[in-house]
């Protein structure tokens, strides 16, 4: 008997305000419309006050091809990171990616001008900094990639890496400021967390070593 686990509910509602908003803005600007524009991350905008770019900008994907892989990636990665993380700190971690990924761009920005009038649009950048901590957290759990190559968990950081950095050297690093901030603070986070866990082991194995001292004497349950 098939268990189907039933999809978390906080990503069911990245999905669907993914899908809504970019098939809404896909529709608009085909009738001429310019909630694309208004929407997007476009740093010289965000410095004259529009900031609620910052938050509107990782739900619009440009094409289908990127609003299906994003969709995915939420589905796939998203879903177990929810259920190994807990609520709290899975929405702490995409908000945070969001913000360095659009904060970041927009100050960069003052001093890369190419990239202050290019408005970004979500792309993979939430969908890269779910792979990643996915990875992290399950290093050996297989991932079949396109049905033809299977990896291991812990390769998919590379993967995530080695095409962001091909990108950028094809379509230039002002167009892929807000994945290069994504997939550099998803490392970062990944690195940290890493460092707590073996933190917590060690803790816990030195703690199993010491003897417990109640009142300066040894614990009775604690003499050979």
């Amino acid at each position: 008997m098939i268990v189907q686990r039933r999809i978390p509910q906080v990503t069911t509602v990245q999905i669907a305000a993914t899908l809504a908003m970019s098939l809404i803005v896909a529709i608009d600007a085909r009738n001429g419309g310019e909630l694309y524009h208004r929407l997007a991350l476009l740093p010289e905008a965000i410095w004259r006050g529009q900031l609620w770019r910052l938050v509107t900008w990782p739900f619009i994907q440009g094409g289908p091809l990127s609003l299906i892989f994003a969709c995915v990636a939420l589905h796939v990665f998203g879903s177990d990171l929810l259920r190994a993380w807990g609520r709290g700190r899975y929405v702490r971690y995409v908000a945070g990616i969001v913000l360095i990924a659009g904060i970041g761009t927009s100050l960069l920005a003052l001093v890369l001008p190419a990239a202050r009038s290019i408005p970004q649009l979500g792309g993979m950048v939430i969908g890269d900094a779910l792979v990643i901590a996915w990875a992290r957290q399950f290093p050996d759990h297989p991932v079949s990639l396109y049905f033809v190559l299977e990896v291991r968990g812990r390769a998919l950081v590379s993967i995530i890496i080695g095409t962001t950095v091909i990108f950028a050297a094809f379509f230039g690093v002002a167009w892929m400021l807000p994945e290069l901030l994504g997939v550099a603070a998803a490392l970062v986070h990944g690195a940290r967390s890493a460092r707590r866990r073996w933190l917590k082991l060690k803790l816990a194995w030195t703690r199993r070593k010491l003897r417990v001292v109640r009142g300066g004497r040894l614990d009775d349950s604690d003499e050979p």
